[in-house]
């Protein structure tokens, strides 16, 4: 099931997994299974045309990430997604590089211990829309 609320629980989910606090004004969606969060993306940063997603997963499926999709591209009327990881985790770039993001920079030291890579997905480029086909997981 793919839920907003609780907004807080799932962006603290998602913030003890990758490391940082989230603080107010974000949304949520998460997909819950058994009563189990196992995928949670905070928005925050909107700038009308922009915002920033942070991700937390142990499995996507496609219909989260149509609901992302929705969300991000049809409800807010963004252009694009701004995504940051950590510069050693390869398993987040390969994810990003699926979905149709692209690399856009590196912030140095932005985690502390480690660099930052920045990451846009624009609508064009975003293959799981809501009229994508089959039933796979990202």
């Amino acid at each position: 099931m793919i839920v907003c609320e609780p907004s807080a629980e799932i962006a603290a989910w998602v913030g003890a997994r990758i490391g940082v606090t989230f603080h107010p004004p974000y949304t949520t969606l998460a997909h819950v299974d058994r009563g189990r969060i196992i995928a949670g993306f905070v928005f925050n940063v909107w700038t009308e045309h922009d915002i920033e997603l942070s991700l937390a997963a142990d499995r996507l499926s496609l219909t989260l990430m149509r609901a992302v999709s929705d969300y991000v591209f049809n409800q807010l009327g963004c252009r694009r997604a701004t995504c940051r990881t950590r510069a050693d985790n390869s398993s987040a770039q390969r994810l990003l590089a699926r979905v149709g993001a692209e690399p856009e920079g590196r912030q140095r030291g932005y985690f502390g211990d480690c660099d930052g890579l920045l990451y846009a997905i624009t609508k064009e480029d975003f293959p799981y829309g809501l009229h994508a086909k089959g039933p796979q997981s990202a």
